[in-house]
């Protein structure tokens, strides 16, 4: 026995009633050991493993070079001896914990085979996946590997994702009710991670020849998974009991808010968006902007002076009165509850969690700490214990006694993050009274009682002539606090589905989930204000958090997150003059930056080519507008015989001026740009599609197709005929000074335009 106890030594001689070997085969070359076992520590689901006793058969070939009965096969049986006896060592443990494993991993899982060699344990809804636990001689360590069984067969078991991060854990710890336990807590989230899309994508950015992956499924360990979102922004998904999970933004180093992990970078708004997935029964109260994204700033000196010398004489008081001495200004142990009623003398010096309803999950995870303003926070001064038994980001604010795992702490996790240092012992705020950036004495505002939501938690008396705190600028790192959500609240944000607030006939055919369409909003502005730099726009300086404004020669231009929902970017537009633009036509501008332009799959490219259609003059940019409300409302123009679309980046199958996913607008002496014509058929899958090219003369006024060279394979009939329609229209309608022909044009070519029967393009 090689790392076996003495109990489980014994107790595997006292099971084992019979040992036989035989010799088998035409050269007597193989042998077959034949053990007897009886008294099983664990009842399978098998028809087969019934029975009071348990035949275990091993096969060992004799090579020719060895002689019979020779060393090797005494070696390989041995082997095989010690993988059953480290095998039943956690069967045993296994069996004894059986009477007191909690009844939903009773429901979760059953033994369908222990044969001394494996363990295979079905779990799930439906015990469709399974997980199969053997000893490996060779590597000596425990081999896990996954399955599916019965109807899902066919699909791929989600854990999958976390396998070596489960061998590792129980490598380290071979306890088979905690593995069912972290399999329990993690197949929800892991079912609606694998649902994002992980498939490199091309065009994203203006290298149009650089693929981006989507999401990258990063496994930190069991419990923990990354998402890095197009190599930009990083979400970290802590998978806890209870049925709920901790999100937070990875950007940020979980033992310092001011530091970055390298190649990331904060997600701003993050708090607020994850906010309104939060459920009102797990969390008592949804946090306003202006506390999650926008913290107040600490207190000032003087209003400090004014609290102390409120505070003296209830001190006092309190201390004659033999009431218990206050904390000081650091975060509580963790055995101090939130059901404790506090002392005045504690008004200003408890933990987060007494701040927040005593149901609120995330209590003691909502206390801001900017390491701007005092010492770097410890990650236990955000309820991040980091000790062996810590539970990240527990729902309680305390340790989860009922979960039989533990979080691993950061320290411990393999593959640790950049950037972020091993610290051991106390934090450096943990042993400066009155200085831990936790507190959320040196950060909020004191609330409120008659209009707090907390109101009725707290027996505190609260000053009356405090001056009114100071209110700072946008704080990101608000996010880098975990956020509570339960499994449907986080297969709701991880699941594709159509973009709220938009008419489906405007959602485009771009299917994502909410988290995507917030990420990559929030891309996309970072894009705009990049190119609004380096177009001919200028920039206007903006005081609220997270909005771009700028102007053009006509219009001023707003550009934030939809505040209803946070997955949309929306686009508000004002006159430079009062009557140079009808309502109308800026509400379609702006319908059409949120539906074609600012949306998925926000590709960088599509901001550059609007950028350049708002840069153009006015009577150009009307034109460009009413074609924007023929692919909107195309049931409008029913008497045409073609819809059409604003390409705002060049198409495969346009003609080989540039590479595809270029921006598909080049306004100078000359605009040209394309649409995308596709005929109106009774049955869509059949219906025509060309890609015409467009130039416009600013001098002439004239608007023609683009002389462009076709790839040699394609038909030159429908280019002839288009070519022709608005060489014909120029003919009749000369343009006037000032008048823009580009829709007139358009909207001409798409009402006489006929292509021959059964022709492609």
């Amino acid at each position: 026995y090689k790392g076996i106890c003495e109990e489980t030594q014994k107790a595997l001689d006292r099971s084992l009633l019979d040992c036989t070997f035989r010799l088998q085969g035409r050269n007597n070359r193989t042998w077959v050991a034949e053990l007897v076992f009886a008294n099983c520590p664990l009842i399978s689901t098998s028809s087969r493993e019934q029975g009071p006793t348990r035949h275990v058969y091993l096969t060992y070939e004799n090579q020719l070079s060895e002689p019979v009965g020779g060393r090797k096969v005494v070696e390989m049986f041995l082997n095989d001896w010690n993988s059953i006896a480290q095998l039943y060592e956690c069967m045993l443990e296994f069996a004894r914990s059986l009477p007191e494993i909690p009844s939903h991993l009773n429901v979760f899982s059953e033994v369908r085979i222990y044969n001394y060699r494996k363990l295979i344990l079905c779990y799930g809804t439906t015990k469709g996946s399974s997980i199969s636990i053997q000893w490996n001689s060779v590597h000596q360590k425990f081999h896990i590997s996954l399955g599916t069984v019965g109807p899902s067969s066919g699909c791929s078991n989600c854990h999958n994702t976390i396998l070596h991060q489960l061998q590792e854990m129980f490598n380290k710890s071979p306890n088979v009710v905690q593995l069912l336990q972290v399999l329990y807590d993690t197949q929800a989230p892991l079912n609606a991670i694998n649902k994002l899309p992980t498939v490199p994508m091309l065009g994203l950015t203006q290298r149009t020849n650089t693929a981006y992956q989507c999401f990258s499924i990063l496994p930190q360990s069991p419990t923990h998974i990354r998402l890095a979102f197009r190599n930009m922004y990083c979400i970290d998904i802590y998978c806890q009991s209870r049925g709920v999970v901790a999100i937070r933004d990875g950007a940020y180093s979980l033992f310092d808010n001011s530091k970055i992990v390298e190649g990331f970078y904060p997600a701003p708004g993050l708090k607020t968006f994850l906010n309104m997935f939060v459920d009102s029964n797990q969390d008592a109260r949804r946090r306003s902007v202006n506390e999650d994204d926008n913290p107040p700033s600490p207190i000032g000196g003087d209003m400090m002076d004014s609290l102390i010398s409120q505070l003296q004489p209830q001190q006092q008081s309190s201390k004659q009165t033999g009431a218990p001495a206050a904390y000081p200004l650091t975060s509580p142990p963790t055995s101090y509850h939130n059901t404790v009623t506090p002392s005045p003398s504690m008004m200003l010096t408890q933990s987060p969690g007494t701040l927040h309803a005593a149901n609120s999950p995330s209590g003691a995870l909502r206390a801001p700490s900017p390491a701007s303003f005092g010492p770097t926070p410890s990650p236990s001064s955000l309820g991040i214990t980091m000790g062996q038994n810590a539970n990240f980001a527990s729902p309680h604010g305390t340790i989860d006694s009922s979960s039989p795992y533990t979080m691993m702490s950061p320290s411990q996790r393999a593959g640790n993050w950049p950037g972020s240092p091993q610290v051991s012992g106390p934090s450096t705020a943990s042993r400066m009274p009155g200085m831990s950036p936790a507190n959320p004495s040196l950060h909020s505002p004191i609330p409120d009682v008659s209009h707090s939501p907390r109101a009725g938690t707290s027996s505190q008396a609260v000053p009356t002539n405090m001056p009114p705190p100071r209110k700072l600028p946008h704080r990101s790192w608000a996010a880098s606090i975990p956020t509570i959500l339960t499994h449907s609240a986080l297969n709701v944000l991880l699941l594709p589905s159509p973009t709220p607030g938009l008419m489906p006939g405007l959602a485009g055919s771009y299917l994502c989930s909410p988290l995507e369409r917030f990420l990559g909003s929030v891309i996309m502005r970072r894009h705009l204000q990049r190119i609004i730099q380096q177009e001919t726009l200028q920039l206007i300086n903006s005081n609220e958090p997270g909005v771009i404004m700028f102007k053009t020669d006509a219009l001023k231009c707003r550009v934030a997150l939809n505040p209803k929902t946070n997955q949309t970017l929306q686009l508000k537009v004002a006159p430079e003059t009062a009557g140079q633009w009808k309502q109308e036509e800026l509400q379609v501008l702006e319908k059409f930056f949120e539906t074609r332009v600012a949306g998925p799959p926000f590709k960088a490219n599509t901001l550059i080519a609007f950028t350049k259609l708002l840069g153009a003059p006015t009577h150009i940019l009307r034109d460009c507008v009413h074609i924007m409300k023929l692919e909107l409302f195309p049931d409008q123009a029913s008497q045409l015989k073609w819809n059409v679309q604003f390409c705002l980046t060049i198409p495969p199958s346009a003609p080989p001026i540039a590479p595809p996913g270029t921006p598909a607008v080049v306004l100078k002496s000359k605009m040209l740009f394309f649409l995308q014509l596709t005929q109106k058929s009774a049955v869509p899958q059949e219906a025509m599609s060309i890609i015409v090219p467009i130039i416009y003369d600013m001098a002439s006024g004239t608007t023609q197709q683009a002389d462009i060279p076709r790839q040699q394979n394609s038909s030159v009939a429908a280019p002839m005929m288009v070519s022709n329609i608005l060489k014909r229209f120029a003919e009749l309608n000369s343009p006037r000074p000032g008048e823009c022909t580009i829709f007139a044009a358009v909207r001409d070519l798409m009402a006489n335009l006929t292509l021959p029967p059964g022709g492609r393009p």
